[in-house]
């Protein structure tokens, strides 16, 4: 999904480029930003990088937002290995920015049964610091696939602790936590790994980001997280019941079809606003209330 801006405000464009499934690291670069009708508007300037990451970031200013419509137009240019290369990226600026409105919690009140379908493993730390704990013998997950989960010491030195897992290393072992621990684990800490279904509400959230789009007029919609929190919900577990499912017609094929029933009734009966003219105000036929079922497909 592209990027969006909210109108008048400061704000950061980001891009990372990837090859051969990693981040590419750029030792320079810049970038230079079209309106949507193709005129200037901010000539070629450079741009930050992190070094580890290879993120390259650039500061918008209200200048920048300061008329919302779609397709503006980010030119980046970057070196690597003394070769310059060239990325186009798109972005929006529009009157409201969603955020996800739900965690796992809401997903297990909704559906019970999807806590003891968690991914959780258990193991004892060979070592452990501040903010991380090491298991070098059975943590050889991927980089980062209990990120977003949490880890719990079930027995031996810090016996108790809880903490959210920001990153773990496939190379070392080792998972860091926020915030640090109270009590350091140690080689006695006996430890359970539980992995989120964040993965899941962000790519669920994508998708219903990318139908309220498509729908046209997104940089005037006037909608408040709030009021996608069903839709995505169910969303989520219809995805998350589709990668449980082991053969048509099991337990969590139903739940899939039953859940996306519930996703499409829920979606189709949310009230959409578009504040077109400015106003500040819904009025007129075109920015009245509708719902996503019956609103027109088009572009402003």
């Amino acid at each position: 999904m592209k990027q969006q801006f909210l109108k008048g405000k400061t704000d950061i464009i980001r891009l990372t480029v990837y090859s051969n499934n990693r981040p590419v690291v750029p030792t320079s670069g810049t970038v230079e930003l079209y309106k949507p009708d193709g005129s200037v508007l901010q000539a070629d300037t450079a741009v930050t990088i992190d070094a580890t990451t290879g993120e390259m970031t650039y500061n918008l200013t209200a200048t920048h937002t300061a008329n919302h419509d779609l397709n503006y137009k980010a030119v980046w240019s970057y070196v690597v290995s003394s070769v310059t290369y060239f990325e186009t990226q798109l972005f929006d600026v529009v009157k409201c920015v969603l955020s996800i409105p739900i965690v796992d919690e809401d997903l297990f009140n909704e559906l019970e049964s999807l806590r003891r379908a968690f991914k959780q493993e258990t193991g004892t730390a060979t070592a452990g610091a501040a903010g991380t704990i090491t298991d070098t013998i059975r943590r050889k997950e991927p980089n980062n696939f209990w990120k977003g989960g949490f880890i719990e010491i079930l027995a031996g030195t810090g016996v108790g602790q809880m903490r959210d897992i920001t990153s773990n290393a496939q190379s070392t072992g080792v998972i860091s936590v926020s915030p640090d621990w109270t009590t350091n684990p140690d080689t006695t800490s006996v430890y359970r790994v539980v992995k989120s279904f964040t993965k899941k509400i962000e790519q669920s959230f994508s998708k219903l980001e990318t139908m309220l789009y498509n729908k046209g007029k997104r940089h005037s919609l006037i909608l408040e997280s709030s009021q996608i929190e069903f839709p995505l919900l169910y969303l989520t577990i219809h995805l998350i019941c589709l990668d449980l499912m082991d053969e048509e017609g099991d337990k969590w094929d139903r739940l899939a079809k039953l859940y996306y029933e519930k996703f499409e009734k829920s979606f189709n009966t949310m009230k959409l606003e578009y504040d077109e003219d400015e106003s500040g105000t819904i009025m007129g036929e075109d920015e009245e209330q509708t719902s996503p079922a019956s609103l027109r497909i088009g572009r402003a």
